[in-house]
């Protein structure tokens, strides 16, 4: 796919001299990591994991490396932003995926409606934390942006901010799986799912505030409290019932979501309104 997306971007390129130049260097991390790939599938095993490890370093790795300086063209920002916004969407869609999953094979019961709803209910509080404001601020700043500073936020803010934010979702969403998996069990929720529902989440507001520190040079405290909240609760979720680990969850992220819906009210209002 890689290499479609790369020889598909060549021909698009057509004069430019400067962005076929640096299509060019993206090959060789590209290269190098399918080699690999190709090496770690052959062999198997534990020489597998590595070679995989491996390749991820070097393509991601090699390219950023190749990036920060290169000859990279922001053609469309609003389409840029607009692409990285359904990316969120379909992270998201699998936590709500995730409901169903840990729900299968059981039977239908009270506590597992109410981990259905209290699964969407988090599914809901990820949509509006990057949606609500975050999105539209975000967007208004990259378009403000031109040239190489534009193409910087596209690599750090964007290719490369969004991960922790991407993965965050989809740990979370293995957390919220186990949930409903043992949604009628009052045995503890355990350390593994305690650490992917409460990680995810953490993990989550931690790409938040990397993307906000790296669009607008600065850090939301109220993220941050629910974030150490998040981390503080931790431990102590392992030794829950999977119901009350979920619940605190929703808590958190209703608690956040109330104060920022008051607090940025009036930038809402105003960023809609230069928006439409």
């Amino acid at each position: 796919m890689k290499f479609i997306h790369l020889t598909v971007y060549a021909l698009a390129a057509k004069d430019d001299s400067g962005l076929l130049r640096q299509l060019a260097i993206t090959w060789i991390p590209t290269l190098a990591g399918a080699a690999l790939l190709l090496i770690g599938l052959s062999r198997g095993g534990w020489i597998q994991t590595i070679m995989f490890a491996a390749a991820l370093i070097l393509d991601m790795g090699g390219v950023y490396l190749t990036s920060i300086r290169g000859n990279w063209r922001i053609h469309n920002p609003a389409h840029f932003t607009e692409r990285h916004n359904l990316f969120i969407i379909l992270a998201i869609g699998e936590s709500v995926v995730a409901i169903g999953a840990g729900a299968a094979g059981h039977p239908l019961s009270a506590p597992l409606l109410v981990a259905a709803v209290l699964g969407v209910g988090a599914a809901v509080g990820l949509w509006w934390l990057y949606f609500d404001v975050v999105s539209l601020a975000a967007e208004h700043r990259f378009l403000e942006s031109e040239g190489q500073a534009r193409v910087k936020l596209a690599i750090d803010a964007y290719s490369y901010g969004h991960l922790p934010i991407v993965a965050g979702i989809v740990v979370a969403a293995l957390g919220i799986e186990g949930v409903l998996a043992n949604a009628a069990e009052q045995e503890p929720l355990g350390a593994f799912y305690a650490t992917a529902l409460f990680g995810g989440f953490a993990l989550y507001l931690i790409g938040h505030s990397l993307f906000k520190l790296r669009i607008h040079g600065a850090l939301s405290a109220p993220r941050l409290v629910a974030l150490a909240a998040f981390l503080v609760s931790l431990p102590a979720a392992s030794f829950l019932p999977p119901m009350i680990g979920l619940s605190g969850v929703v808590a958190i992220l209703a608690a956040l979501v109330t104060l920022e819906a008051r607090r940025y009210s009036k930038i809402r209002r105003s960023l809609q309104a230069h928006s439409s």
